[in-house]
């Protein structure tokens, strides 16, 4: 007596599993109890299964000592100009502020009220909807490298 399993070919075995592990695992269907959808905005999962499932790091290459040498030096370098900057930024802040607090000062000495009305303000601040935010980072488009400047006609030299 032969069994079932062994009247299927292989390749059709193969086949009908490929097929069940394909489909979709079947469920209650959406707005019934026990439904779970998969929310795309919910990085919960993915973090844990990251904390969890931790990937093996690849292995450092070894450094000699003067390569090792030369990487701290440039890093040192690195922080050392990032702080240079900041100090400046900072700096060029506190020259700012000193500079708005002498006008200040300057306006209050002066009769009249235009001092009062310097501090007043605009009680609405309407902000333009297309004012481009300032950003340290250059724009996404680049460089326009066929731009060419207008030549300006002089209208007194066309009248001749």
């Amino acid at each position: 007596m032969s069994s079932p399993r062994s009247k299927l070919s292989t390749n059709a075995f193969r086949t009908i599993l490929a097929r069940a592990s394909n489909k979709k695992p079947s469920g209650p269907p959406p707005g019934m109890p026990g439904y779970q959808a998969s929310n795309i905005t919910d990085t919960r999962y993915s973090i844990i299964k990251r904390i969890l499932y931790e990937t093996p790091h690849p292995e450092i290459p070894k450094m000699t000592e003067e390569d090792l040498e030369r990487h701290k030096t440039i890093e040192r370098a690195w922080k050392l100009f990032v702080r240079n900057r900041k100090e400046q930024q900072d700096d060029e802040l506190a020259a700012k502020y000193r500079m708005l607090n002498n006008a200040n000062i300057e306006l209050e000495k002066l009769p009249g009220r235009l001092f009062g009305q310097a501090q007043l303000g605009n009680k609405i601040a309407l902000f333009p909807r297309q004012l481009k935010i300032p950003t340290v980072t250059p724009p996404l488009n680049g460089w326009n490298y066929d731009f060419t400047p207008r030549i300006k006609t002089d209208p007194k030299s066309d009248k001749k």
